[in-house]
C-alpha cells in the first residue's frame, strides 16, 4: 500500500556525514555524465547541521590521511568537489602546494567538507530522524519500495512519510565507554571532548587521564597538558606506546608498484576518535580520579 501523494525518491540517505557526502557527490556528477534525468536523491540527517567530529577539532591537530583521500577524488580525480578544488575555490592552492603539506588540519578538512555540502543544502533536511523503515509490496508480493517514518528533533509524536526505491544508511559511528564506565559530569567520551573542556574551570581541575592509544588520544593528552598546566595528566593505554592508525596495506596501498621503487611505507588510514577523557574537579562528588 502506498501513502497517498507521497512523492517516491530514487534514493533516500539517512544520515548526511562524509559518505552520503561522499555518495550526493557521486549521484550528481553521474547524473550529469548520462546525459539523462538527474537522479532523484534526498538526504535526513538527525543533527541540525553538518558536523564531522567536532568534539575534536582541536588547534593544529592533523588529519592521518592524505588529502587525496577526501570525497571524491580516487573516484573521479577531475571532480570539481576535491579537496584541490576547494583550495582553488579559496585562493589557497599555491599556499597550500607551497606549504609541502600532505595532511591537511582537521579543521581545515572539516571547511573543505561544509564547502561541498554548501551544494547539496537544498537535497537535506536536518534535525530529521528516521524512525522506522516499512517494506512496501508489489501486487506479486515483492519488495519494490521502502517507506520511511520521519520524526523532527524535538518532536515526540509528530512523524511524516517519506518513500524511496533506494535507502542508503550512513549514520556514523556510535560512541562507545569501556565496560563498566559511564558518562558523568568527571568523564567524557573524545567524540565531546572540546564541548565539555570548554565548560571546565579550569582552576579547579587538579588531575586529568586520558585513556587509549590511538591519535585522539594522543592529542588530548597533549591539549589537556598545553591548557591546564596546573593538573596531572595520566595517559592510560594498554600498549607500550600510542598506535598509528590503520597500517594495513588494503586502504593504503596500490594493487600495483611502480618499476622503480623497491619498498613502500603506506600512510596511515582514517580511523575514528577514540579514547575516554576523565576530569577530575577538587569536589568532594567526584568519584574518578
Amino acid at each position: 500500500m502506498r501513502a497517498d501523494g507521497v512523492k517516491t525518491h530514487d534514493v533516500v540517505g539517512i544520515g548526511f556525514g562524509p559518505s552520503n557526502l561522499s555518495l550526493a557527490t557521486a549521484l550528481d556528477e553521474l547524473g550529469g555524465e548520462s546525459g539523462g534525468p538527474a537522479i532523484d536523491a534526498v538526504f535526513l540527517e538527525k543533527q541540525p547541521a553538518l558536523g564531522w567530529h567536532r568534539g575534536m577539532l582541536l588547534p593544529g591537530a592533523k588529519m592521518q590521511i592524505s588529502f587525496l583521500k577526501d570525497l571524491v577524488t580516487f573516484r573521479n580525480p577531475a571532480s570539481p568537489y576535491s579537496f584541490v578544488s576547494y583550495l582553488h575555490a579559496k585562493g589557497r592552492l599555491a599556499a597550500y602546494a607551497n606549504r609541502n603539506e600532505f595532511f591537511p588540519s582537521r579543521r581545515e578538512f572539516h571547511d573543505y567538507l561544509e564547502w561541498v555540502e554548501a551544494r547539496f543544502t537544498k537535497y537535506v533536511t536536518y534535525d530529521s530522524e528516521v524512525v522506522s523503515v516499512q517494506p512496501l509490496r508489489d501486487d506479486r508480493g515483492r519488495v519494490d519500495q521502502l517507506r520511511l517514518h520521519v520524526r523532527e528533533t524535538g518532536s515526540a509524536d509528530t512523524t511524516r512519510v517519506v518513500q524511496a526505491r533506494n535507502i542508503v544508511v550512513s549514520t556514523g559511528l556510535v560512541a562507545r565507554m569501556p565496560d563498566g564506565i559511564g558518562h558523568g559530569p568527571g568523564v567524557w567520551h573524545s567524540s565531546e571532548y572540546l564541548t565539555r573542556f570548554q565548560t571546565l574551570d579550569a582552576a579547579r581541575v587538579r588531575s586529568v587521564a586520558v585513556v587509549g592509544a590511538g591519535q585522539s588520544a594522543a592529542e588530548i593528552a597533549r591539549h589537556v597538558y598545553d591548557n591546564l598546566p596546573d593538573a596531572d595528566v595520566y595517559a592510560i593505554l594498554s600498549p607500550l606506546g600510542y598506535t598509528v592508525a590503520d597500517n594495513t596495506p588494503s586502504p593504503t596501498r596500490s594493487s600495483t608498484r611502480p618499476p622503480w621503487t623497491t619498498s613502500t611505507s603506506p600512510p596511515t588510514g582514517p580511523r575514528t576518535p577514540s579514547g575516554t577523557t576523565t576530569a577530575t574537579p577538587t569536589t568532594p562528588s567526584s568519584t574518578t580520579s
